[in-house]
């Protein structure tokens, strides 16, 4: 069918247009590119141009979930009211994939209903959002919608579907509408591959990377604490979340020590220590369960107690494992929900696996000999430090420059600068690096 709407014309160009702007901006910036910046001047252009909502959905990645993006420029109420719903569904602007949605996806066939009463419509919905409509009421008063909606494609495969919904039923979408709105959701559908596979991509490449990055440190002998700092920092820039650390269990000591970590606003994390994890929490671990760190009891309560008030949300783990044994884990914790697909769980297993290497390498046994062994480090005593200078000490250990202190103390880098000269008057150091070494060998942190 040709397009014979010239409303149509209008508004394939519109869309087009936006779509090959919006690729070659972040082409032309070698930035990844979220889905919702393709999905919304689609919206946008049509909303613009029709009295309609127009809603465009993006399956997820278990299928039974919708990624939503919505505009209406006649009703702005709507906008409102269809953010509301779709929190109460599951998160912000995700639904689950029921009513017409599904079978358009499941049929690969387009639904044209010029004409048919709300609650019709709603009695399509799932039953939440029947119970949301109905204690809400809808911001606009009409007995009738006119819907078309019709499959997003790639080839074969559907993805996705966009609709237009006319409240009041005026007779604004017609057989003729069918055709440019395919078309637009076809050239949609094209747009969000091409700009996954590029993300894809750009993924693998710097997954990749890192790998190698961590992998030449461990080779080249360097200090295991400077390579678990690596790893949690490039695990963070990498999977895009908010927070990692790394975690080791001394089963003779009955304990388990956070031995790096990055991304904590409190910096509270490095060396915590906790009780040695249940069977259960550690195949928690090896299953890559994912769960909210304030209800975890393996995690212990100190940490839950401050990872609360971090407000982490999300948490998800991989194991370090020597043999059979298992000695720690490389932990992720994010402030939004993780959704970590089979590629992201591979990298999270290949960065710990390296993690593992690393705290079992000849020189990370043998400096923990060296610290356990009284005949091989004399212990000295710890220096007699007043409670800042302990708090600064730490910060030291973790490798935070003064900028960096000050920061976090809310103090001026001179002051801060003072308290160093005086942990290194004290502690007999030469200087920065010989005062963390200290540090830790005497267990004076």
């Amino acid at each position: 069918m040709n397009i014979t709407s010239s409303r149509g014309e209008q508004i394939l160009a519109a869309v087009s247009d936006s779509l090959t702007r919006l690729l070659g901006e972040s082409y032309a910036g070698r930035d990844t590119i979220d889905t919702d910046d393709i999905l919304r001047p689609v919206v946008n252009a049509i909303a613009e141009r029709l009295p309609v909502t127009a809603v465009a959905v993006l399956m997820k990645s278990d299928l039974e979930t919708l990624r939503v993006v919505h505009a209406d420029v006649t009703n702005p109420g709507m906008n409102e009211f269809l953010d509301r719903y779709n929190a109460q569904m599951l998160r912000p602007n995700e639904v689950p994939t029921h009513g017409i949605s599904r079978k358009v996806i499941e049929t690969g066939g387009p639904v044209l209903i010029p004409r048919i009463s709300v609650d019709q419509l709603q009695a399509m919905a799932s039953e939440l959002g029947r119970q949301y409509a109905a204690e809400a009421g809808m911001p606009i008063d009409v007995e009738y919608v006119g819907m078309l909606m019709v499959p997003m494609r790639v080839g074969p495969g559907i993805i996705g579907t966009l609709s237009l919904y006319d409240w009041g039923a005026h007779g604004t979408l017609t057989q003729a509408d069918l055709d440019w709105v395919q078309k637009a959701a076809d050239r949609v559908g094209i747009a969000v591959a091409n700009a996954q596979l590029r993300n894809n991509a750009m993924d693998r490449a710097e997954r990749v990377a890192a790998m190698s990055d961590v992998a030449l440190a461990i080779s080249s002998g360097q200090d295991s604490r400077a390579t678990l700092k690596l790893i949690v920092e490039r695990v963070v820039a990498t999977l895009r979340v908010e927070a990692a650390d790394v975690v080791l269990v001394d089963e003779d000591e009955g304990g388990m020590t956070v031995v790096a970590g990055t991304g904590f606003r409190s910096g509270f994390n490095t060396e915590i220590r906790g009780h040695v994890p249940s069977e259960a929490g550690k195949r928690w671990v090896i299953e890559h369960n994912i769960g909210t760190p304030s209800t975890l009891d393996w995690i212990g309560q100190s940490r839950r107690w401050m990872l609360g008030r971090e407000g982490l949300r999300s948490y998800t783990a991989a194991p370090l494992m020597h043999g059979e044994r298992f000695a720690g884990a490389l932990e992720i914790f994010s402030r939004t929900d993780l959704e970590p697909d089979d590629e992201w769980l591979a990298f999270l297993d290949a960065m710990a696996a390296l993690a593992a290497i690393a705290v079992n390498s000849p020189s990370a046994r043998g400096a923990r000999r060296r610290v356990s062994d009284p005949k091989a480090v004399a212990r000295i005593a710890a220096p007699d430090l007043s409670e800042r200078e302990l708090e600064i000490l730490h910060m030291v250990v973790d490798g935070a420059s003064n900028r960096d202190v000050a920061e976090k103390l809310h103090l001026s880098e001179n002051t801060i600068k003072f308290h160093v000269r005086q942990l290194l008057e004290k502690s007999e150091a030469a200087n920065r690096t010989e005062l963390a070494t200290k540090a830790v060998q005497q267990g004076w942190v």
